[in-house]
């Protein structure tokens, strides 16, 4: 990669500039570990952060059965900006989320980290949960079973709309299943 590209980057965000010196760069591990700190304190990771509401939930609150899109939305560019997950910061806000975030009344109030009931929002969902180290068995399990007979999941599957797999499906629950499984989480059953 053009130098001119790597200090353009190096310009960015905290949550860029750790993944840049990681990936990119001869930085050392400590420069690098130093970088990844700032996120939860500063730029992207501290604004998402700072919107997370006293209710646990991360937007308005406004119709019901909505809030769930905020969350989950959040949580994944939280997670794409991987943080430590054990910085204090980061560590509160995934406690709120799962001690008091539900996906609603739709869902029977299911806590956050539990799913609902489409394959792609769950394999999301169990991502979130895998990186941030959240109890998330029971979520690993359903996906599990949730497989279609031709190796895939797709979210129309539980409503009877479709008997194959979908592209955007699958790759959600395998990208959910991969953390869950790097995590060291127990065996999914």
């Amino acid at each position: 990669m053009p130098d001119s590209t790597v200090d353009w980057l190096l310009k960015s965000d905290p949550a860029i500039r750790w993944q840049v010196l990681r990936d990119l760069t001869d930085a050392s591990p400590e420069d690098v570990a130093a970088e990844r700190a700032k996120v939860p304190r500063e730029g992207w990771g501290a604004l998402l952060l700072s919107k997370q509401e006293p209710t646990g939930d991360w937007g308005p609150n406004d119709e019901p059965g909505d809030h769930w899109q905020w969350n989950l939305s959040t949580l994944m560019q939280l997670r794409w900006f991987e943080p430590d997950p054990f910085d204090d910061r980061i560590v509160d806000a995934i406690g709120r989320t799962r001690d008091q975030v539900t996906w609603g009344e739709e869902f029977g109030e299911n806590p956050f980290f539990d799913g609902e009931e489409e394959p792609c929002i769950n394999g999301m969902t169990l991502s979130i949960g895998a990186y941030f180290h959240q109890p998330v068995e029971i979520l690993a399990t359903r996906l599990l079973g949730d497989e279609l007979g031709d190796g895939g999941w797709n979210c129309e599957a539980d409503y009877g709309d479709s008997v194959v797999s979908s592209f955007d499906s699958t790759l959600c629950v395998i990208e959910g299943l991969l953390l869950y499984e790097r995590a060291g989480m127990p065996q999914a059953s």
